[in-house]
């Protein structure tokens, strides 16, 4: 079977109606997953907590572009708006959910393209479609 290459760029982020995909050089949904063990003196039970996830994205930022993803995730930070997501994998499927918005970095070094790593803390459940 031959391999199939996904990159970062499967990315989608709704914001106040817009999409934004052009801007991710990298993306990592990351799950952490947590379970606690109850003992008794007559017997133990282990549960499973809930998941909880975070959406790490490095994007280039484009502060001065007409229509810019950094400005728009600015808004939303500063309104508390909820940001849907889309992550689209390889074969087809895609996680998607609700992200809480955070303030983007600005600036970098001089010489090099400016780049921001951002981790989104998601706000909720994660559902993924095959």
């Amino acid at each position: 079977m031959a391999a199939t290459v996904i990159t970062g760029r499967a990315l989608t982020l709704t914001i106040d109606g817009d999409d934004w995909s052009s801007q991710t050089a990298e993306v990592t949904l990351t799950p952490t997953q947590s379970s606690t063990q109850y003992i008794t003196l007559s017997d133990s039970a282990a549960i499973v907590n809930p998941a909880t996830w975070e959406l790490t994205v490095r994007a280039m930022q484009d502060w001065p572009d007409a229509s810019s993803l950094f400005e728009a995730l600015w808004t939303a930070a500063t309104a508390g708006t909820a940001v849907a997501f889309t992550l689209a994998v390889a074969g087809g499927g895609s996680f998607g959910g609700n992200l809480f918005p955070v303030f983007p970095s600005a600036g970098g070094a001089a010489d090099s393209a400016l780049e921001s790593d951002i981790t989104f803390p998601v706000n909720g459940a994660v559902t993924y479609t095959p």
